[in-house]
């Protein structure tokens, strides 16, 4: 376990989305117990958290990736040098939306999202059929860690 593994990030949380209730120290606790279980490669710096609705995920989604469709995470590493681990851009109205459909919680679909952004910057990707195979294991890894640790968010969404 390297001394970058052990140090906690600190998570700025901003929400645009009012209709969303969460503690922010839930969400610190998460990354907390992620970099702590040493597990993934986490950068060092401080981590940006953002919330955000359907329609500005959809034009981040278009600007940065060329799809105008609205999308679940949108992940940007950030530079070391500027003591920036990245930023993991969630939007909530589509977990929502997911969870129903697929019959899953909304909390624990969110927390997914947060885990999936946190693995992209831990190097971990889902394009290719191989590396999406990766992902999936890490992320039923981070959610064993989360879990066994009891350290799962609860949001709400009206």
């Amino acid at each position: 376990m390297s001394e970058k593994q052990n140090a906690p990030a600190r998570v700025q949380v901003n929400s645009l989305c009012p209709n969303l209730g969460y503690e922010e120290s839930d969400i610190e606790r998460l990354i907390r117990v992620l970099d702590k279980a040493g597990a993934f490669d986490a950068p060092l710096g401080e981590l940006s958290i953002a919330f955000v609705e359907k329609d500005y995920i959809a034009q981040l989604h278009d600007q940065f990736m060329g799809d105008p469709s609205p999308t679940d995470v949108i992940t940007f590493p950030a530079d070391p040098d500027l003591d920036q681990a990245g930023e993991i851009i969630v939007c909530p109205q589509v977990a929502k939306e997911f969870a129903k459909r697929e019959k899953l919680h909304f909390t624990d679909e969110l927390s997914l999202y947060l885990i999936h952004g946190y693995l992209h910057l831990c190097g971990f990707d889902d394009i290719e059929d191989s590396d999406r195979a990766l992902m999936r294991r890490a992320e039923k890894q981070a959610l064993d860690i989360v879990r066994k640790a009891k350290a799962m968010p609860t949001f709400t969404l009206s």
